[in-house]
């Protein structure tokens, strides 16, 4: 029996004829079998499997052809049939991005449930690593108004002169119930500092990022549009320049200049853009300008190195795009050159810059935590050092475990590669 022949005996439990091939779907339901059991419900469509069993029986397709129909028969169960007929018609992939919406909700939770394994791992090691490298007392010892018993009793108190194990069991009990404890030196609870610290985070990382995207695709798209013209060498050399300077220095230079050499020849009483802080001192009200002053030399700190890094991946991607065999048929045909670019090249384009922005958010969230030391933004990386410092290990703990579920949780979320459902 040929191929012909077979894809016109493959009838749909509808009654209508098939015009593609029945192994297209053979394979999608041999990759997908937990999707379709899962989407599929329990009724029985008999007819299908009545189909597939035929197929088989009928001896005249190749042994590659029988090996895949005794996977589909071992694997569909139950199906509704109008979703079925949906399936043969060509519209799973509808019916998948129409569930991704909830179903990313679905996906990290049930990746952090698969995830748990790893945070215990984590959680064990960023506790030996801070509890052996950080002593909250270690400024009693050496401090020539205490005397040894004092230290030796509030280290009772605390419970630091217990075993690490012992340690380690009691902070996870009281992690895992949502106390995280109190600050060590200021007295507070540690959950309301390391939540206003996160939401301050992620203003100025959300901005950065979204200024870093606009800046760098828009140059990497007009230097693809204007290639070897004065313009792409001045972005070219502006690229290489941005990657090569280190953010600490360039933050240092952004405050030495605008601090004081700039407020000084205008003759201004105080800087055009605040040079540290969240708001203006003694004012800790939201006001737009104000805010819109403190974020700009953060941002262009955070963003030099991003947008060099986009502004490239988009004129090589854009390049590479344009010199396309389809471009250059639509081009033929007399399609105008603005929807030849923005509607269709762009498009494509755009596909290489998410998977770098993806990888971007490690060394951006590396960036923030000496950023916002410099600029003394107070978000979560100010917070860890300043806990490192004085010795506030009750902090760095729960830092370090909400680092490390975000960031579980952001690669799922970014990761190209993975489909919810």
């Amino acid at each position: 029996m040929t191929r012909r022949a077979e894809t016109r005996r493959f009838v749909p439990p509808d009654g209508r004829r098939i015009e593609r091939h029945v192994g297209a779907y053979r394979r999608l339901l041999v990759l997908y079998p937990w999707r379709f059991r899962r989407r599929f419900g329990t009724e029985m469509v008999q007819v299908f499997r009545d189909q597939l069993r035929s197929e088989l029986r009928a001896g005249g397709m190749a042994p590659a052809g029988r090996a895949w129909v005794q996977v589909v028969i071992d694997v569909v169960r139950t199906a509704p049939r109008e979703r079925l007929r949906g399936l043969i018609e060509g519209e799973w992939r509808e019916s998948t991005l129409a569930g991704g919406r909830s179903g990313m909700f679905r996906y990290t939770l049930r990746r952090l449930l698969l995830s748990i394994s790893v945070l215990v791992l984590a959680s064990v090691l960023v506790f030996v690593l801070v509890r052996t490298t950080i002593d909250p007392l270690a400024g009693c010892s050496i401090n020539p108004q205490t005397r040894p018993e004092q230290c030796t009793k509030v280290r009772h108190e605390l419970g630091l002169d217990r075993p690490l194990t012992v340690q380690y069991g009691k902070w996870l009990g009281h992690f895992a119930r949502g106390d995280w404890g109190t600050s060590l030196l200021s007295g507070r609870p540690v959950f309301p500092d390391i939540r206003s610290a996160l939401a301050n985070t992620l203003v100025l990382g959300l901005t950065a990022t979204a200024f870093s995207l606009l800046l760098g695709i828009g140059i990497g798209l007009y230097s693809a549009l204007r290639q070897y013209s004065w313009f792409d060498h001045v972005s070219t050399g502006g690229a290489f320049i941005g990657l090569s300077i280190p953010n600490f220095w360039f933050a240092l230079l952004l405050q030495v200049f605008f601090g004081i050499y700039l407020t000084k020849w205008l003759g201004l009483h105080e800087p055009i853009f605040a040079t540290a802080g969240m708001y203006k001192p003694g004012t800790e009200e939201f006001h737009l300008i104000d805010r819109v002053r403190h974020l700009v030399l953060p941002i262009l700190v955070l963003s030099v190195q991003e947008i060099a890094v986009y502004s490239r991946y988009m004129r090589s991607s854009m390049l590479e795009v344009m010199h396309s065999d389809y471009l250059r048929t639509a081009r033929a045909k007399g399609l105008g050159e603005a929807r030849l670019v923005y509607r269709h090249a762009m498009r494509n384009a755009l596909i290489p810059i998410t998977t770098v922005a993806g990888l971007s958010i490690g060394a951006l969230a590396g960036g923030l935590i000496i950023t916002e030391s410099i600029f003394e933004w107070p978000g979560m990386g100010r917070l860890f050092i300043q806990s490192m410092f004085r010795g506030d290990y009750l902090i760095v703990l729960p830092w370090l475990m909400v680092t490390v579920t975000f960031v579980i949780v952001m690669y799922a979320v970014l990761d190209p590669r993975i489909r919810y459902g």
